[in-house]
């Protein structure tokens, strides 16, 4: 039978904004969106912490300004050590993973002289810097709830300096670090604010004097304290998200936030995700789907607060994990013959439509990151041929989901299933600058806009 081939909704819309914008000023994704280039993510002043205030790309710098009135070596230390024992979030387990401690504490203690984590030798290196403006929110009378987001993403280095294993695949790396700042906006004029800042940097040579100066003022405008001051710290951070494996034997997202009361980093449920282990495969999630089929499909759905995880594991996924394995009606998928180690999708045998499965399951981290898009798990990671621990020696690798790609929809082998995630964010970008015009004084978009992706 002939393959159905079924072009992902974001990817469609893509296609269709292109063509009604294609006399539109061009937005570079490069610069503009995913920005990657080695003279901007290794800019030496910017990115040198022992460069002090200059270096507001560092990780040091950044968690200088998110701390607020607590020690920033004492605000990260007590952030890591929370991989260390059992979290209990939301009702949901989040189990510990004391690799933590050999492979990313007392390396960087002994690199530090032993007492106190010493900022200057954090192992983070700082991969992308991104344009998230397609998270903005805003309804169709002009009120603006949020401009979107900008986002740091840091690797995470071993004791030699190379990246966390494993240092292979598609976008290869053990643990990623982003951080991911909201960009405050409560009306159009705001919110055209930000459109021309990200648009302007076009103007410039990637990575010349010129264009880490803007993107420098750009960032500066939601990195540094003082940029909410209706949020903890009075820093603009929304969240923290982690992705790694180097600290376990799966895959694991998770989320932290600025705790209000104490201003420290707390972990918290991983966006519009259910427990996998205990969720997936069940009777449960078949309710969930057939109940909820249109607002899924024309993604209005809201997963339930009660409902969200602590952690989102992504497999590799052994019996042993589960309490009832034989019970579950998932799909699994053997990864390596005579080993118990298996790719299971969210997937129920009760469900109506693929279609509403796959939609739900996309906005999930680990169908994200996974099954649903093909991805070995990182979207951005480390380069797979590097030169450190001196230099990236080329950019960030990026997953097929963002440079474009078209797979096997992990349950039914007839439907493919195409995505190109930069594109998407290019043509959403290109239709928000041109409805507010060449000179950014126009009224701005018109209709409700809400994220299509967290992730």
């Amino acid at each position: 039978m002939k393959s159905r081939i079924l072009v992902s909704s974001v990817f469609l819309l893509s296609i269709l904004g292109w063509c009604s914008n294609a006399s539109a000023e061009s937005v570079k994704p490069d610069s503009q969106l995913m920005v990657t280039d080695l003279q901007v993510v290794e800019d030496a002043r910017r990115t040198n912490p022992r460069r002090g205030s200059d270096a507001v790309w560092s990780f040091k710098y950044l968690i200088e300004q998110m701390a607020g009135d607590n020690n920033p070596s004492d605000f990260v230390m007590d952030w890591l050590v929370q991989w260390e024992r059992d979290q209990i979030v939301n009702g949901h387990l989040s189990s510990a993973r004391p690799d933590m401690r050999e492979l990313v504490i007392n390396p960087w203690l002994a690199a530090s002289g032993g007492r106190r984590l010493d900022l200057n030798k954090a192992p983070f290196k700082l991969l992308a810097i991104v344009n998230r403006m397609d998270m903005r929110s805003h309804d169709a009378d002009g009120d603006v709830i949020s401009a979107g987001e900008g986002r740091f993403v840091f690797g995470v280095l071993d004791s030699e300096g190379a990246p966390l294993p494993p240092s292979a695949g598609p976008a290869p790396g053990g643990f990623t670090v982003i951080l991911e700042y909201g960009l405050p906006a409560d009306n159009m004029r705001q919110l055209g604010d930000w459109t021309k800042l990200w648009k302007d940097l076009g103007r410039h040579q990637i990575g010349s004097r010129q264009y880490n100066d803007a993107l420098e003022r750009l960032t500066r405008r939601f990195t540094d304290k003082g940029q909410a001051t209706n949020k903890p710290n009075n820093n603009a951070l929304n969240q923290i998200r982690t992705n790694e494996i180097a600290l376990g034997d799966t895959w694991e997202l998770r989320e932290f936030v600025i705790d209000e009361s104490t201003g420290s980093l707390r972990q918290k449920t991983v966006a519009l995700t259910p427990d996998s282990i205990t969720f997936n495969g069940t009777v449960g999630l078949s309710e969930l789907l057939n109940a909820n089929e249109s607002g899924i499909l024309d993604n209005t759905y809201q997963l339930p607060l009660w409902r969200e995880a602590a952690s989102s594991i992504a497999g590799p996924f052994q019996p042993g994990h589960f309490s009832d394995f034989e019970q579950r009606s998932f799909t699994k998928k053997l990864l390596i013959d005579g080993l118990d180690f298996y790719d299971i999708p969210w997937s129920v045998a009760e469900t109506e439509r693929n279609e509403v499965r796959h939609r739900f399951a996309l906005n999930t981290c680990n169908g994200c990151h996974r099954d649903e898009t093909g991805t070995g798990f990182l979207h951005v990671g480390f380069p797979e041929e590097h030169t450190l621990p001196g230099s990236l020696g080329q950019s960030a690798a990026l997953s097929a989901f963002m440079t474009g790609t078209q797979i096997t929809d992990p349950l039914d082998a007839e439907t493919l299933r195409t995505f190109a995630e930069l594109e998407r964010r290019r043509t959403d970008f290109e239709s928000l600058v041109v409805s507010f015009g060449k000179n950014g004084q126009g009224s701005g978009p018109r209709g409700r806009h809400r994220p299509k992706f967290v992730h």
